[in-house]
């Protein structure tokens, strides 16, 4: 089978930065509140004003198209991670990226749905395309993360923050070959993050955990479970094991998840996961990109180094990708 790669990693951050502590939210916060926030391990997180997620997902595929000297004609696809709060119902988010980046020849689609773990739902759709059609040679996957609403404080889970992503796959793509990627998903857990939006002003939009001892409990253990499911199925099926992994990283929620994941697995979360998430918050499906971008870019990651992906979403959904440099 024809391998398909990663060519190429564009992380688009605004310049503005805002600490945690400088949240007009953070100062309404309740004493036990502001101190869970505290232990996130999160400084502070990009700020794009009232930009919309699209807005992002176009500068980073321009940037990423001056990058790689890769001309418009030459994508086959565009597959955009939709944003959680479209800026227009009705409307093409996808097509909007695809004319204002030039990609008229490119066919555009979204893939979403499944929060933090849409990337790796795209991944795998790009690479399926890549496979099945032997004329297609790149396919971009982009993104803009924006919050649902005026608040950056998702209790009690993470702070997000805003970035835009452009991801370059390609056949034989020589710098991040996917060697393999699996996704589940469980719809018990479909709305235990939602926002309530109907008949409600844009001011007031707030995202909630509707259960958050379920969360806690109830989806901590279940992700536990399936992750290591899904870690064993990638690597048993590629005749290896966790001992031939180099690197581990995963999705920036907090410092208490790395730990848990990292007890659970005995495993070790690499430096760059720890240090995106103090700087950048979270960035939903942007962050496992990202990660994977400064381990290379850093020199972490050697050539022939094998990187295990662990992805997860409380929408639920839960991923795992081996990935080689």
């Amino acid at each position: 089978m024809t391998a398909v790669g990663i060519d190429a990693i564009e992380v688009w951050l605004p310049e503005d930065r805002t600490p945690i502590r400088d949240l007009a939210e953070y100062a309404a916060l309740t004493e036990p509140d502001r101190t869970l926030v505290d232990g996130l391990g999160i400084a502070s997180v990009p700020d794009a004003g009232d930009s919309q997620g699209t807005d992002l997902a176009v500068e980073a595929v321009r940037a990423l198209l001056d990058r790689t000297g890769l001309r418009p004609g030459e994508v086959d696809a565009l597959l955009l991670i939709g944003g959680r709060a479209p800026e227009y119902l009705m409307a093409s988010e996808s097509t909007r990226v695809q004319h204002e980046t030039g990609l008229s020849s490119a066919l555009s689609f979204s893939v979403s749905d499944l929060g933090c773990a849409s990337i790796s739902t795209a991944l795998l759709t790009a690479r399926s395309l890549l496979l099945s059609t032997s004329d297609w040679r790149h396919v971009v996957v982009a993104h803009g993360c924006v919050r649902p609403g005026p608040g950056r404080i998702r209790l009690p889970v993470t702070v997000n923050g805003d970035a835009g992503l452009a991801v370059l796959l390609r056949p034989r793509a020589t710098a991040l070959r996917i060697v393999d990627v699996v996704v589940e998903t469980d719809g018990r857990f479909w709305d235990l993050f939602r926002v309530e939006y109907r008949g409600v002003p844009p001011e007031r939009w707030r995202e909630v955990c509707a259960d958050p001892a379920r969360y806690s409990f109830e989806l901590a253990l279940e992700s536990r479970n399936r992750l290591d499911r899904l870690n064993r199925q990638v690597l048993d099926r590629n005749g290896l094991a966790m001992t031939d992994v180099d690197h581990v990283l995963m999705q920036n929620v907090s410092t208490g998840a790395f730990r848990f994941y990292e007890e659970a697995f005995d495993v070790e979360i690499a430096k760059v996961c720890e240090r995106n998430l103090a700087g950048y918050g979270h960035l939903g499906p942007v962050d496992v990109m990202a990660n994977l971008d400064a381990g290379v870019t850093s020199g972490q990651f050697e050539p022939g180094d094998l990187v295990l992906v662990m992805n997860n979403s409380p929408a639920a959904a839960w991923s795992s990708m081996l990935v080689e440099v």
